[in-house]
């Protein structure tokens, strides 16, 4: 260049743009790799990298040649994404901290994490009339300081209660490793000048326009395109999730809720066979026999009771110390009066007692539950212990069905259909899902859209384009999912018409055979199930509390 450049083609101008550009299209990666449920400690190494582009573009934008040239809301802009992804790092990270047990470190690196946020939502205060920053990096910052707060509050109640871990200073946290997923690119018409210049000059002679070519704008398309592009997926992916993947996930919950209410698949299994049991009434007997029944669980809430004795004990002792301890000081203060001049007591051991009613409050909590978990054993015992007896025990305390008529078979046989009718139709939802989000997938209107915007601009090229007029496209081209709509129509129909007649076969063989061996046995049956959902049930509820004393 003859003559020195402009103050915006400067270097630290240009490194600035360099540095936001690299900012902008590391957090691309950021939010493919969040979207992908990548790995905590991966997401928190790429946030780190994009507030160190941010911060290094807020640096050269604000240096002594360019203070000029960057407005203050895009100053405002870079500080504020960078301490948001300083943030957005430090929660990631604290969240890799659970998985490696470093409960302290996770409540450290929250705390900083909710830090910088405060810090922002403050900056972003003292800005009042100044440059606004976007409502939209405003409501991220919101929503994470929101699942900071919430972790940072959980993180610390279960470090208090349960980890007792040192949290340690934001100083003497390790530093976050750095993942660079991008890299500023030359064009070659940069990065090589001479060489384009020399290749265009031998074209010269047969190209009128070898330099300049085709024309810089020609190929831009219209930003009302970009909009309307933008409303058709959103329609189109309404459409796919709530009308017809939703629908469908509805339809099939009403049918398992159905079969539950009407305890069918128990029914017909219990009528599969008069001299034995169903098969997993067989594996969960053994299940339970395995692990010896009611005695198992009596013992472990012995051992829960013993530990919570223990515990209670111990605290006890804390507060009768504290007690002492505090009559010692009492007696001191009056026997020595001015001569005993340290604090008071409590100023030592207000904050202990405070976590030792903490603790006090939690064991009584538990013991509530206890009770609870107790009742349901007390209840459940003797049906739990008649499935953990032996294989031919158990099948001898199970009334046989005493056979069955014609009339009961064909009710049952009918049943049968029905239920094997609607399997087949379940696996036909998985699939009209599967075609419908295929579709979705290949569903691309670009072509249409531009077709639709050069019939618009056919009279004048300066025609002001808004999505809106691209309203009958919409309904034209969403009209490929009625297909699926309808379908999905005569399955919740026959849906109704199956769960009908189950109904209404249901009651007539409970109505025929309610007091039969048959309905006797299907009640043995379904009791024993249910034991056993019990029994796990109260197995879990006693591992939890174990876990916890």
């Amino acid at each position: 260049m003859r003559i020195p450049p402009t103050s915006d083609m400067s270097t630290p101008a240009l490194q600035t743009l360099t540095n936001l550009m690299l900012a902008q299209a590391q957090e691309c990666v950021w939010q493919r790799a969040a979207m992908d449920q990548l790995r905590d400690g991966t997401i928190a190494r790429v946030a780190i990298k994009i507030a160190e582009y941010y911060d290094a573009a807020h640096e050269l934008a604000t240096h002594s040649s360019t203070q000029n040239i960057y407005s203050k809301a895009w100053l405002t802009h870079m500080q504020v994404k960078a301490h948001h992804f300083t943030a957005a790092a430090q929660f990631r990270k604290a969240c890799e901290c659970i998985s490696q047990n470093k409960y302290g470190e996770e409540v450290a690196r929250l705390r900083e994490a909710a830090s910088l946020v405060k810090g922002v939502f403050d900056m972003i205060k003292s800005l009042f009339g100044g440059p606004a920053v976007s409502e939209a990096v405003i409501s991220d910052l919101r929503s994470l300081q929101q699942i900071i707060q919430t972790n940072l509050a959980r993180a610390e109640k279960d470090n208090d209660l349960i980890y007792l871990e040192v949290v340690p200073s934001p100083s003497a946290l390790p530093p976050i490793q750095k993942s660079d997923m991008v890299r500023a690119i030359s064009p070659p018409e940069i990065a090589d000048p001479v060489a384009l210049m020399m290749s265009n000059e031998r074209k010269a002679e047969v190209m009128p326009h070898p330099i300049i070519g085709l024309p810089l704008f020609q190929k831009l398309v219209p930003f009302a395109v970009h909009q309307a592009a933008s409303v058709y997926v959103d329609r189109k992916e309404r459409v796919i999730k709530e009308d017809i993947v939703g629908r469908l996930e509805e339809m099939t919950a009403v049918y398992h809720s159905s079969l539950q209410s009407l305890n069918l698949l128990s029914l017909l299994a219990g009528l599969e066979r008069t001299d034995g049991l169903p098969s997993t009434l067989y594996n969960q007997a053994a299940q339970v026999r395995a692990e010896a029944g009611s005695q198992t669980l009596y013992r472990m809430w012995d051992e829960i009771q013993d530990a919570s004795r223990h515990n209670m004990e111990i605290l006890d002792d804390i507060f009768n110390a504290l007690d002492e301890e505090q009559e010692e000081d009492e007696t001191m203060r009056t026997r020595f009066r001015g001569q005993w001049n340290r604090p008071e007591s409590q100023a030592f051991t207000a904050q202990l007692a405070e976590q030792g009613q903490q603790h006090r409050s939690t064991l009584m909590s538990a013991q509530k539950a206890d009770q609870i978990v107790y009742s349901k054993l007390e209840t459940w015992a003797k049906i739990i212990d008649v499935l953990a007896l032996p294989e031919d025990e158990l099948e001898n305390s199970v009334p046989g069905s005493g056979g069955s008529d014609d009339a009961n078979q064909e009710l049952v046989g009918r049943l049968r259909e029905l239920v094997n009718e609607m399997d087949d139709h379940l696996i036909k939802r998985r699939q009209i899902g599967d075609r419908a989000k295929k579709t979705s997938n290949g569903d691309d209107i670009s072509p249409a859209l531009l077709r639709k915007a050069a019939q618009l601009t056919s009279k004048s090229p300066v025609v002001k384009i808004d999505p809106a007029q691209f309203e009958e496209l919409f309904v034209d081209e969403l009209r490929k999912y009625d297909v699926y709509l309808m379908e999905i129509d005569r399955q919740d129909e026959r849906q109704g018409q199956i769960l009908r007649e189950m109904a209404q076969l249901h009651h007539a063989f409970t109505t025929k055979n309610g007091s039969s061996a048959a309905a006797k046995r299907e009640r043995a049956l379904q009791n024993l199930s249910q034991a056993y959902h019990k029994f796990t049930e109260i197995r879990t509820n006693l591992q939890e509390g174990l876990k916890v004393l």
